[in-house]
């Protein structure tokens, strides 16, 4: 079978280790050395500011991108945008770094840090609602997810909490032993959560906590760097060997795995019935969701640490820049 290849549309340098890319209104925001605003199709750089940089990914709602980030004298702040200028709408000191994307809804913000806290903001405002402890562990790999009226929280010890977002009361927690937690997936009432030095994935009743499964995929090797993925009842998972890992969403039974020329960084993706993921050597691949496939693969350059797909676009961050091509 003759692979196809795609090439890249446009490339702009953002700086040594990016963030996760967030495609908002047409325009990709990225924070590298700085924060970028780019425009989706033609890489236009629309603003950037360099007051701000570091590598958490950003979160957009509305007309205001928010990001946790390094100050241009230093410090740790978090910051809200306006999505026209990158104008600083307001600002609050955070204590510790953060590694991970916040969640907008509702007027208010939901943010981890490295101090053993999350912390919610008023959206509009920047006053800060609460500050709720909740973790244990080093550095924090595992983002808030919001579903269902519920807000989850992993420690790096493998808690998982579920939270009221309105008023940061526990609804449930419950140990799974995961080791380097990484940010789980919620989706029709589960939540999937795999671990750095973890090799299991482990799927709970999202509205209980109750364990339904917990799945070992075969002759894996390593644990699971990324958040999973999924689409219909197939579940997406790339592993620290360079394999992504097709498993019954319902069971964890395995059902097939793709082997890529390297270790995949970046989180799986899906859209339009294919699954994007990148690799060390800068290889972006397209398989078929239904039976992992080759559609085509496409060389990024650098380091490929994460992507983005919206609009018939893959928006993909290398060690140093965000290139586009087609999906």
């Amino acid at each position: 079978m003759r692979i196809r290849t795609r090439t890249v549309r446009w490339w702009t340098f953002v700086g040594p280790n990016p963030s996760v890319p967030c495609v908002h209104d047409g325009t990709v925001y990225v924070v590298g050395l700085r924060v970028w605003a780019v425009e989706a199709a033609d890489g236009l750089v629309r603003w950037s500011t360099s007051e701000i940089g570091h590598l958490a990914a950003p979160a957009a709602s509305g007309d205001t991108v928010y990001v946790a980030g390094q100050g241009r004298y230093g410090g740790n702040k978090f910051y809200a945008l306006d999505t026209a200028d990158g104008r600083v709408r307001w600002r609050r000191r955070i204590p510790a770094v953060s590694l991970t994307s916040p969640v907008v809804a509702d007027g208010l913000v939901h943010h981890v840090d490295g101090s053993r806290h999350l912390r919610t903001f008023d959206a509009a405002t920047g006053r800060r609602r609460r500050r709720v402890r909740y973790r244990r562990g080093g550095a924090n790999l595992a983002g808030p997810v919001l579903a269902d009226g519920t807000l989850y929280v992993v420690e790096d010890g493998g808690t998982v909490r579920a939270l009221d977002p309105a008023t940061g009361a526990v609804r449930w927690q419950r140990p799974t032993g995961v080791d380097g937690a990484v940010t789980p997936l919620v989706h029709d009432g589960t939540l999937y959560l795999g671990g750095r030095h973890h090799r299991e994935v482990h799927a709970l009743d999202a509205a209980t906590g109750e364990q339904r499964w917990s799945a070992w995929p075969y002759l894996v090797r390593g644990g699971f760097d990324t958040t999973p993925a999924i689409h219909g009842d197939t579940l997406y998972i790339a592993g620290s060997d360079s394999r992504l890992y097709a498993l019954n969403a319902t069971t964890g039974k395995a059902r097939w795995r793709v082997t890529a020329d390297s270790s995949i960084r970046s989180a799986p993706v899906v859209a339009d019935g294919k699954v994007y993921f990148g690799t060390r050597l800068g290889q972006v691949w397209a398989i078929r969701a239904d039976n992992g496939q080759v559609r085509w693969q496409a060389k990024a350059g650098g380091d490929v640490r994460s992507l983005a797909v919206a609009d018939g676009r893959v928006h993909v961050c290398s060690d140093t820049h965000l290139y586009t091509l087609d999906a």
